[in-house]
């Protein structure tokens, strides 16, 4: 007899189950957000957030993300649970030293809570469309924890430089 291995769930959480001689495991297998999209924003400011992020997110998060300025040229969209972790850690400094409090200052001054609508959609703060100089077009990175959201010039701008590292030279990063 074979493997059989089957997908079930929904919501951004799958179980595998694999059939053996009998045997039945469930392992499960968290989703997280992977890949890129190209989107373009309405006269609204709105976006769509692409169906495989939203099925990604918790249902604990009640459709509900933290927009917030990326230490890039960027937008960073984290899921509520994501964000409390970083607030945590933010919270964790000390505010004594005039740096940390510029850096809990700078993270969280332009952080906004959004949920998506029925169609999907998240409305952009005009002062973070400014920062991101996203106009029209707008692409969608997942991060795995965390989507980023780039303007095509400084996504394009920044690439080229950050692909001359190779990877052997980011290989202290992390270790398969």
């Amino acid at each position: 007899m074979g493997n059989c291995y089957i997908l079930m769930g929904s919501c951004g959480e799958f179980s595998l189950t694999l059939l053996k001689c009998g045997c039945i495991r469930m392992k499960s297998i968290k989703l997280r957000f992977t890949g890129e999209y190209n989107n373009t924003l309405d006269q609204k400011n709105r976006v769509n957030v692409p169906a495989k992020f939203r099925k990604a997110l918790d249902p604990i998060n009640n459709r509900t993300f933290v927009i917030t300025r990326g230490f890039d040229k960027c937008l960073v969209l984290y899921p509520v649970l994501e964000w409390n972790k970083v607030e945590e850690q933010l919270s964790s400094l000390s505010s004594i030293t005039e740096r940390n409090r510029d850096f809990v200052r700078s993270v969280s001054r332009y952080a906004s809570y959004l949920q998506y609508d029925s169609q999907g959609r998240i409305t952009i703060p005009d002062s973070l469309k400014e920062f991101s100089n996203i106009n029209k077009e707008i692409i969608l990175i997942g991060m795995i924890k965390k989507i980023e959201l780039w303007s095509p010039d400084e996504i394009n701008e920044d690439t080229p430089k950050k692909d001359n590292q190779s990877f052997d030279d980011l290989a202290d990063v992390i270790s398969f």
